[in-house]
């Protein structure tokens, strides 16, 4: 058998392959291909700044006065580091402003109400006949 040779579709396509890499090569800028370049600062960086500041002195006040006494204030159990991130909330109630604090009482407090109320309410149990 003689051996086939390549077919002028092969050819063509290896050519136009060859031709896209070498212009793509050749078209695209040397030193910003991967990098952008750095913008100037902008008249609303300014702004940005400022309401930033504006959103973090209005929380302040919150933190720095407030009259809130916990059941666990000033006990023992609340300068025991490995316990007091867990009942933080009970130590100082300034940490249910928090909402990693906060959801997970909230979660716990819905889903017990939800809870309860599926068991008090027959009607919403589900049909016996619909399974």
């Amino acid at each position: 058998m003689a051996p086939r040779s390549s077919s002028l579709v092969l050819r063509t396509a290896l050519l136009a392959l060859a031709a896209v890499a070498v212009g793509q090569w050749a078209l695209a800028p040397a030193a910003e291909s991967f990098i952008s370049p750095r913008a100037g600062p902008k008249a609303s960086d300014a702004a940005s700044a400022a309401a930033t500041l504006a959103a973090l002195t209005a929380a302040l006040p919150a933190q720095a006065s407030y009259n809130w006494v916990g059941p666990l204030t000033g006990s023992e159990i609340c300068s025991t580091k490995p316990i007091v991130w867990l009942i933080y909330p009970l130590c100082d109630p300034v940490f249910l402003v928090s909402p990693i604090y906060l959801f997970p009482i909230t979660l716990i407090v819905f889903g017990s109400l939800v809870t309860v109320l599926n068991l008090l309410i027959p009607a919403t149990q589900p049909d016996e006949d619909l399974r």
